[in-house]
């Protein structure tokens, strides 16, 4: 009879572990997994021979219930009784540092997947952008921000060994920098200095990034380049921050259990204006991760700083928001833009950041620096009038109404960009020269960016694209014009009234 009750008892208990997880499974889409940090699969539709079989699985193993908690129970007992790291994301150093655990950034540790021709490709993509912009006036700097095992390499595990034949990303990269004129930084140097004072990079909490000591470190350096652009903006100083150490009993993007105080510093007076949302839903591209605009009217300039982050930079417009006009933040993932982007925001200044262990891993794979393109902008000169049968339509526009060569601005519609989209074409006529230019008040526009030419490209066609801010549009008119380059002739392709309505 006991052995019966045992039995029956082993039975439930088999049946309650089996099926309670399954019948608390997940199943809402758009989920992030707060142990690893990932999106958790979606259910995939099923066919008869069942060929997403991997995914059903994937499915499963991530979305089954008590899944978080039967691994940070794992996680936690490991730590407490072995002092061993088993974490997806993660790892122990030496002296308990935690570093990032990715097989590219490791490797990228080891000098095993420094990937020349990429770096060659970035560096051109580089040198073309500084061009791009010097011919605009624009001063432009490039930022690449140092991983923690550079920094703090003296902690990376020991069982890790290092190709000292082989160079590293930061060394290549830095070397093929310094054959070019491309304003960059490159704050290893000044990061081992600092360190010596004060920690720069946390020993556990956020261990893929900096520290608020080693970001104002770093943004110093850039203030330093700005200072010697512009002798309006004020010097960024931590006399204008409070500083205040903040005790975290977890890890910045996934659920293991510390004991640290972070530092963090603070405005004490910070006299801008969020305007993210005023754009961010009208504006191209393909992130507005990271996307941000600040706007202060009480700022001791009217300088707009445009700059392209990830997540190194992502959250610290505080070093700029009270010392620029507007300050736009948009993600270096979209590269493809860059121009279309300078062309809507009019900037002062242009920087360009990346993290150091995005070149040897994302970058490679999400970028192509091999065949780049910028429309060259337009140049007061002396020109000839084009005789060639230049035509232009335009298909698409948003955000006003077109009608008769003039551009309606209907009072209420709210869009904050208006755009214009066409095509242009000339019978038995090479194009390959031809540039379209917007202009609108003083500014001439380059209509041309490296994403609509690559699907430009790919369709066959040629593209232009007009794209104002409505804050900037008054009445008045829009000329579309074209210029060759290798005769030096313009042409006039039609010419827009902007009307209020």
């Amino acid at each position: 009879m006991k052995n019966k009750i045992l039995n029956i008892l082993y039975c439930v208990i088999f049946m309650t572990v089996v099926i309670v997880p399954a019948l608390l499974t997940n199943t809402k889409t758009n989920q992030i997994s707060m142990i690893d940090n990932k999106a958790l699969t979606e259910w995939p539709e099923i066919d008869w021979k069942l060929t997403n079989r991997e995914q059903v699985e994937n499915y499963v193993d991530d979305r089954i219930g008590f899944r978080e908690l039967v691994i940070n129970s794992y996680i936690e007992l490991n730590d407490e009784l072995f002092s061993v790291m088993v974490h997806p994301l993660f790892m122990y150093g030496k002296d308990g540092h935690i570093f990032y655990k990715d097989p590219d950034y490791i490797a990228a540790y080891q000098h095993l997947n420094t990937n020349t021709q990429m770096l060659d490709s970035f560096v051109v993509f580089l040198t073309q952008t500084q061009d791009y912009l010097t011919q605009k006036g624009i001063p432009f700097l490039y930022f690449a921000c140092p991983d923690k095992k550079t920094i703090y390499s003296e902690y990376f595990p020991d069982t890790i060994n290092v190709n000292e034949q082989n160079i590293s990303v930061t060394d290549y990269l830095k070397e093929r920098l310094a054959d070019t004129d491309v304003n960059y930084i490159m704050p290893i140097d000044e990061l081992l200095t600092a360190k010596q004072d004060r920690t720069v990079y946390n020993k556990k909490y956020d261990a893929t990034h900096w520290n608020e000591f080693g970001a104002m470190t770093a943004h110093k350096l850039i203030d330093g380049q700005i200072q010697t652009w512009f002798d309006d903006v004020p010097v960024l100083t931590e006399d204008n921050y409070d500083l205040e150490f903040i005790q975290v009993d977890s890890l910045d993007i996934a659920k293991f259990p510390i004991d640290e105080q972070v530092p963090v510093y603070s405005l004490k007076q910070d006299t801008s204006g969020d305007a993210t949302e005023y754009l961010i839903s009208y504006l191209d591209g393909y992130t507005n991760t990271f996307y941000s605009h600040y706007m202060n009217e009480t700022a001791p300039n009217n300088r707009i700083l445009l700059v392209f982050v990830d997540s190194y930079f992502g959250s610290y417009q505080k070093y700029y928001n009270n010392r620029f006009k507007e300050v736009y933040f948009v993600h270096r993932q979209n590269y493809d833009y860059l121009q279309y982007y300078v062309n809507l925001f009019f900037p002062d200044a242009v920087i360009f950041e990346t993290a150091e262990r995005s070149i040897s891993s994302e970058m490679p794979l999400l970028a192509d620096f091999t065949n780049y393109i910028y429309e060259p902008p337009y140049t007061e000169e002396e020109r000839s009038t084009g005789t060639k049968a230049l035509k232009s339509s335009i298909y698409e526009v948003n955000g006003a109404r077109l009608e008769d060569q003039k551009l309606y601005l209907p009072q209420n519609d709210t869009s904050a960009i208006v755009s214009m989209k066409g095509i242009y074409s000339c019978k038995d006529a090479d194009l390959s020269g031809i540039h379209i230019y917007a202009h609108a008040g003083e500014k001439y526009l380059e209509t041309d960016y490296c994403k609509q030419e690559r699907d430009a490209k790919e369709a066959g066609d040629h593209r232009f694209s007009v794209n104002i801010q409505r804050r900037y549009l008054a009445e008045g008119t829009i000329e579309l014009i074209a210029v060759d380059e290798t005769t030096n002739e313009e042409y006039h392709l039609q010419t827009i009234e902007v009307v209020y309505e």
